[in-house]
């Protein structure tokens, strides 16, 4: 567990298994899927990986999650997905938070390079959630080359970025 302060910390899900509901319906809640299909997804977080991370606050309530896998064909590598944080929690700083978090996990594990994968979001799916768009996407960074997993034909239509931990 990484307590980030007095009002959020990080868990492990596996960790609190009576959560498991409460991050079904927030990973739901943006994606939608059938309850067995997401309980699957769930249910595979383990001490090793792959590793659902859930933030939650100080009354136990879910608010953000993301999942931990390795990546097999890149020693020492892992790639997050299925980022999110409740939508009445958003632009408050908890994403940075949960993934702060990630990060320092998977540092203790001897992770030294990490992947974060995200959708992107369209100018539609903003006005569905009754959002504004804040500008144009960023541009594409500079020199980047897909890892090599990309091959393996299983993501598509995502970002893709990449941080070297150093471990202190």
């Amino acid at each position: 567990m990484t307590t980030i302060d007095k009002e959020y910390k990080i868990i492990p899900l596996h960790k609190r298994p009576d959560l498991i509901p409460d991050c079904c319906t927030l990973l739901n809640s943006e994606w939608p899927r059938s309850e067995t299909a997401r309980l699957k997804f769930l249910n595979v977080s383990c001490d090793e990986f792959p590793t659902c991370l859930i933030l939650v606050d100080k009354e136990d309530r879910v608010l953000g999650h993301c999942k931990i896998s390795l990546i097999p064909r890149l020693r020492h590598s892992c790639f997050i997905q299925s980022v999110i944080i409740d939508y009445q929690c958003r632009s408050q700083g908890l994403g940075s938070k949960l993934l702060r978090g990630a990060e320092e996990h998977v540092a203790k594990k001897g992770i030294k390079n990490v992947y974060l994968i995200t959708k992107a979001f369209t100018k539609a799916k903003l006005k569905e959630k009754n959002t504004q768009c804040c500008g144009p996407p960023p541009p594409p960074m500079p020199n980047f080359q897909m890892p090599k997993f990309y091959d393996l034909g299983v993501i598509t239509h995502r970002t893709h970025m990449v941080k070297k931990l150093s471990l202190q």
